[in-house]
């Protein structure tokens, strides 16, 4: 096929393991990563985060954003009505809301440079193409893409590339390739180690207790010729960690941006 990179699709997650929002352009900040992206996270007393790994309520939780008015909507799965709260007028109500849903002693906290990041130093972005994205679903009995995506939650997706084709933004430890997205310069750093996260489904938590294995498998059999993920030690990995330097800051990426390796 011809190799046609270019952006499909930018997910934010403006609170950490919450539901995302597909957005048409997005803006570099301080401390590289998108605005509003994983701008919020949910923490306990002792300042763990409430997330997937922890807490399996969390997929159960669905939650909207609207940036304009400054408003967070949270409903459980089940319900139709949404509990809408202002961010910093209604951050106490919030809390509460919070606490009584995961039924322990729940805040939610701000940070608007990327600290929340799984990985900040390091990936602040995550890149992953939606061939890779339909090929992982057709290892688990054609699963629906939407439902895929949720799993792998990344934040740029690009089209007019083979499946795992993005194998070509890193390299082996040690190294990075420099790409561009648009105006927007790039480093691949390396590969992205899942957890236990894409296991569970993305509203319901149900787990599909083999998936790391079937996934490990079947990523093994479809692995390019010129991946370096071998380096690596396994082949549990989806999507790829970039680092967006400071110089970057300010710039915007915006869908149908090309994607050209330098």
């Amino acid at each position: 096929m011809e190799i046609n990179p270019v952006i499909s699709r930018i997910t934010i997650y403006p609170v950490k393991s919450l539901d995302g929002i597909a957005v048409q352009e997005a803006k570099v900040v301080k401390g590289g990563c998108l605005q509003y992206d994983r701008e919020y996270a949910i923490k306990d007393e002792n300042g763990k985060y409430i997330n997937g790994k922890t807490n399996p309520l969390i997929y159960s939780l669905r939650s909207k954003v609207d940036f304009e008015n400054d408003t967070l909507s949270l409903r459980h799965e089940a319900e139709t009505k949404w509990n809408i709260f202002h961010f910093q007028k209604e951050l106490g109500k919030i809390n509460q809301y919070l606490s009584d849903f995961f039924g322990l002693k729940a805040r939610l906290h701000q940070n608007n440079e990327g600290r929340f990041m799984d990985i900040p130093d390091i990936g602040g972005m995550t890149v992953l193409s939606t061939a890779s994205l339909q090929s992982v679903s057709g290892w688990y009995d054609n699963m629906e893409l939407e439902e895929t995506r949720k799993r792998f939650r990344a934040t740029i997706e690009i089209k007019g590339v083979p499946a795992f084709w993005e194998d070509r933004l890193f390299a082996e430890k040690g190294k990075r390739i420099a790409f561009k997205l648009g105006d927007l310069n790039v480093w691949g750093m390396q590969p992205r180690a899942r957890c236990v996260v894409p296991t569970h489904h993305p509203e319901s938590g149900e787990v599909i207790h083999a998936f790391p294995k079937i996934f490990a498998a079947n990523r093994a059999e479809h692995l390019p010729d010129y991946s370096a993920l071998p380096d690596y030690g396994h082949t549990y990995y989806l999507s790829v960690d970039c680092l967006l330097p400071q110089t970057e800051t300010g710039k915007w990426i915006r869908v149908g941006d090309k994607l050209k390796i330098a």
